[in-house]
């Protein structure tokens, strides 16, 4: 079957077996190439008995880390028997110099070929401290190896397939050699995750290969369960991109057909899907009685299909191997996988003092400008609203760093739907001001493979109501890489979106999501409330190698003027600010309210002298200073426009009470929305709800009686 052949989707004529349920199972026939030899893909003799030597040191390799786990000296491990033919054949159609690899977590052999020692995998296993994976912070089998292009991993599944598509979006984007492989199970293709990840990169002709190791099973549910074709490679049609089915037992059809995807990309010419139909010999993990749901009929079957056998039988038929070669490296294999998983055994485990180490990547925070209202050469600074201080710092990023790229729905041509992006993909081009399919997840997991790709994204969110179904992405991917990769990978990016409502946005245009997310660690929030930290934030957000959540107060972008510094200036993440000084009672806030509670500061003036605090920053907290503040002032209010329950305000009176407890005058109140889900699109429903000045000053007024 050619790479280009238009599937069939009848699947009348497919072979059928019967599970265990009972249920009839559809087997789809792979493609096969007649008399396929080695040589007609470019591979030497030499080349061939390599691909079998790593096949087979695979499967010992995996025998023995079976064999930790029964024994108890592993407490967990993931097989690949079965699946060695589907690996290593790829894995030799690669370049190992230019290519990122986004494996799963069942692709020991492929591991094994692109360069990981038995030692390497050995560590990751017994969860040694050099594992270079995560040094024993993650499960055996996450891969992870920037030495060789190895992108790392997670347990969540196919959150890695948006990641594969950054990267290959800045490979073109920077015209850059390089092809991105990216290897799942077939479970993956029921994901959100694969679709919108295939359907950006059929959009935008990526060099990507997307690589689905087919055994049938997602756990323990059958194909015919957990997808409506039982042909996967029907998938690619539904986005323009090439499928192919291949016999993923035969290593010889496996390198052609991925040497012929990796071609393609490399001229250019796009993405391909490729399914390799294999089989999974073991349970899915070292936890799983795969008895339970599969027949030993089913299992005798798949085991006469042996890729280790298939490929022997092939070489010995050209004399390129005997048996007695087979018997020597098992017996040199099987020496060095106990010698190494001795050795492995052995060697230190994690320091429990290192469990704080990496949540963040190391950033030295740049200290605050000096804002005064000219500049030193006697002209006055600009005077604009807050949406103008923002698109003025996105065009500042754009000019004077190349690798800064914008994503987003409507940010180009329409300029984003509050005008935030205005005219910026008119003047720097829409290779780097992107418009994106209404798919936040992947609009969100891309980003991330953009920055693992030394990109600097800027990911707009068109409203934060709708970013909960990226939190995935948030919370497992972008948020932990650089702890769970043990400090080796970082994610440099910027989220971008307008929250908060009084603007008739109803139930789902009006949402403060702040608490969410603040609850994250390796994940920084910021909510600056002026023009002027807006470019200040902006701009150290950008600067950060951490992930950062940018909240602009939709009700700000144009209520809200001020002075827009320069582009040189900068606001330290995790610094609030006293915006008004006074004695008698501090008002912590940040976002809109501030103003808000400075027109309340001012109207109570000659009753009371009342400090506001900015907070600028919801994580990390400014923790010196409010509890500064709460000790100066002996009475707190802490004003949000997020519901009340176990939000922000919650987190700082905890931090109040733990700190300042004894040089309180009153208990620490909290005015903010109540556990409603959000304002109401009618006028009367959405002023019930929202937080005016007056219920600012009476709050005050009723803390200040005590």
């Amino acid at each position: 079957m050619g790479l280009f052949k238009k599937q069939d989707t009848d699947t009348s004529s497919s072979a059928q077996s019967t599970s265990t349920t009972g249920q009839v199972k559809e087997v789809v026939e792979p493609s096969v190439t007649p008399d396929l030899v080695h040589s007609s893909s470019g591979l030497t003799d030499e080349m061939a008995v390599t691909i079998y030597r790593e096949m087979l040191l695979s499967r010992i390799l995996d025998q023995k880390t079976y064999q930790l786990n029964r024994s108890g000296r592993a407490p967990f491990m993931i097989s690949c028997q079965g699946h060695e033919a589907a690996q290593v054949g790829a894995a030799h159609a690669l370049s190992k110099e230019t290519d990122f690899i986004l494996p799963y977590y069942r692709d020991l052999a492929l591991m094994v070929a692109l360069g990981m020692t038995p030692y390497e995998v050995l560590l990751g296993i017994f969860a040694r401290a050099e594992d270079p994976s995560s040094g024993g912070r993650q499960m055996p089998s996450h891969w992870g190896y920037k030495a060789h292009n190895i992108i790392t991993g997670s347990s969540p599944i196919a959150t890695h397939l948006p990641h594969a598509v950054g990267i290959a979006l800045e490979l073109k984007n920077q015209g850059k050699d390089g092809v991105v492989f990216c290897s799942f199970g077939d479970g993956a293709t029921s994901k959100g995750d694969f679709h919108e990840a295939m359907n950006f990169a059929g959009i935008h002709g990526l060099p990507i290969i997307f690589y689905c190791e087919n055994n049938g099973y997602a756990i323990s549910v059958p194909l015919s369960k957990e997808s409506a074709v039982q042909d996967l490679s029907v998938r690619g049609a539904s986005y323009n991109i090439p499928a192919e089915n291949i016999d993923g037992t035969d290593v010889l059809t496996v390198h052609d057909a991925v040497s012929r995807a990796w071609a393609r990309a490399s001229a250019k010419e796009g993405p391909t899907l490729l399914v390799a139909n294999c089989h999974r010999f073991l349970g899915h993990t070292s936890d799983d009685d795969d008895k339970t749901y599969r027949d030993p009929s089913e299992l005798e079957e798949a085991r006469k299909h042996d890729p280790l056998d298939l490929f022997a039988a092939y070489l010995k038929e050209r004399s390129l191997i005997t048996d007695e070669n087979i018997e020597l490296w098992s017996k040199e294999y099987k020496e060095l996988v106990d010698a190494e998983a001795a050795r492995a055994e052995a060697s230190p485990e994690p320091d429990p003092s290192t469990v704080g180490l990496h949540v963040f990547k190391s950033f030295t925070q740049p200290k605050e400008g000096v804002i005064g209202r000219t500049r030193p050469d006697g002209q006055e600074l600009r005077i604009g609203n807050y949406v103008e201080a923002i698109r003025t710092t996105l065009a500042h990023q754009l000019e004077s760093d190349k690798r800064v790229v914008i994503l987003g729905e409507d940010v180009g041509q329409r300029g984003g739907v509050f005008r935030v992006t205005a005219d910026l993909a008119q003047k720097y081009g829409e290779d780097r001001v992107i418009d994106t399919p209404l798919a936040e997840s992947s609009l969100i997991g891309i980003g991330i493979g953009l920055a693992l790709a030394d990109a600097r994204p800027i990911v707009e969110i068109q409203f934060a109501d709708f970013i909960h179904s990226g939190f995935d992405q948030i919370l497992s991917e972008a948020a932990r890489i650089h702890y769970r990769s043990n400090g080796t990978f970082e994610v440099p990016m910027v989220i971008r979106t307008p929250y908060g409502g009084g603007v008739h946005g109803a139930l789902y245009h009006s949402q403060s999501i702040e608490a969410f997310y603040a609850h994250i660690p390796g994940l920084k929030v910021v909510a600056p409330s002026t023009p002027a930290d807006a470019v200040g934030l902006l701009n150290t957000a950008m600067e950060d190698p951490n992930p950062v959540l940018y909240l602009e107060h939709k009700k700000a972008y144009r209520a809200v003027k001020g002075i827009i510094p320069d582009q040189d200036h900068r606001v330290p993440i995790g610094k609030g600010a006293i915006v008004r000084p006074g004695k008698d009672l501090s008002i912590i806030t940040y976002g809109f309210q501030r103003h808000l509670a400075q027109r309340a500061a001012e109207e109570l003036a000659s009753v009371a002298d009342i400090e506001v605090i900015d907070l600028r920053t919801i994580s990390p907290l400014d923790k010196e200073l409010i509890v500064d503040s709460a000790v100066r002032c002996s009475k707190v209010l802490v004003l949000h426009e997020d519901n009340i329950s176990f939000g922000v305000g919650a987190e700082v009176s905890a931090l109040i009470a733990q700190h300042a407890f004894w040089a309180l005058d009153a208990p620490v109140m909290r005015l903010a929305m109540p556990d409603i889900p959000a304002m109401g699109f009618a006028k009367t429903l959405e002023e019930a709800l929202t937080i005016s000045t007056p219920d600012i000053v009476a709050a005050c007024q009723r803390l200040l009686a005590i």
